[in-house]
């Protein structure tokens, strides 16, 4: 009885199709947040004030803000559900991705939530004026997301140098993914340096598991399936 039992408990490949498929839309939302990040003006500039002003005074980028927050933030819902199906395949190793992953999420909606705030606000609110003065607001909360990002990635590091141990150790995970994790997980570690382009790798990533998840729970339907009708013939 016991064995049976620690045998149910074990990952099967069926058990990945809708994380995998929440891992490859958690992948595309965060390549389309972080695509529209790019369209924020320079802060390290003389004439920042001025760019952030221009910026924020216009209704369509008020909308831009509105946007990208939604769309980190899903990532990082549907990221969760992913996360618990990687954690499954990591063993031992299984608390270090989700401590690992859960830091990511939180700092990733940190992020998304300190960088757009100032948008949203400027988009509702006909109390609050978009001028020189209030767009230091601005500056001073780009710079806490951008470090709320530096934080992220830093916890994927972790997750993922986990799970490039796994995929040396036990191949739960695919060679493969796991030394492009490891690749990722390395550029994270340059902190500010990186910043701005790894959550966009890490979107690329999510998407190749997301996307192996889900072959191998078709795989084994397939399989189930065809044995099922062997077994009634």
């Amino acid at each position: 009885m016991t064995a049976s039992a620690s045998q149910s408990a074990e990952p099967t490949p069926r058990r990945g199709l809708w994380p995998g498929i929440a891992g490859l839309v958690a992948g595309g939302l965060l390549i389309a947040g972080y695509a529209l990040a790019w369209r924020m003006p320079d802060i390290e500039e003389k004439d920042a004030v001025r760019k952030v002003v221009a910026f924020y005074r216009k209704d369509s980028n008020q909308a831009l803000s509105e946007t990208q927050v939604l769309l980190l933030l899903a990532a990082a819902l549907l990221f969760m559900f992913f996360l618990v199906a990687l954690s499954r395949r990591a063993g031992n190793r299984s608390h270090l991705v989700l401590v690992g992953g859960t830091v990511f999420t939180v700092f990733l909606m940190v992020s998304a939530l300190a960088g757009n705030t100032f948008g949203i606000t400027a988009s509702h609110s006909e109390a609050f004026q978009v001028g020189p003065q209030t767009a230091l607001i601005a500056i001073l909360l780009m710079d806490i997301a951008y470090g709320a990002t530096i934080a992220a990635m830093t916890g994927a590091a972790v997750m993922l140098f986990a799970l490039w141990r796994v995929s040396r150790d036990t191949g739960a995970v695919p060679v493969r993914l796991g030394w492009f994790g490891l690749v990722v997980a390395v550029l994270s570690l340059a902190g500010p340096f990186s910043a701005w382009f790894t959550p966009l790798l890490l979107a690329v990533w999510m998407i190749a598991a997301g996307v192996i998840l889900i072959a191998r729970a078709r795989g084994a339907r397939e399989v189930s399936d065809g044995a099922a009708g062997g077994h009634h013939r």
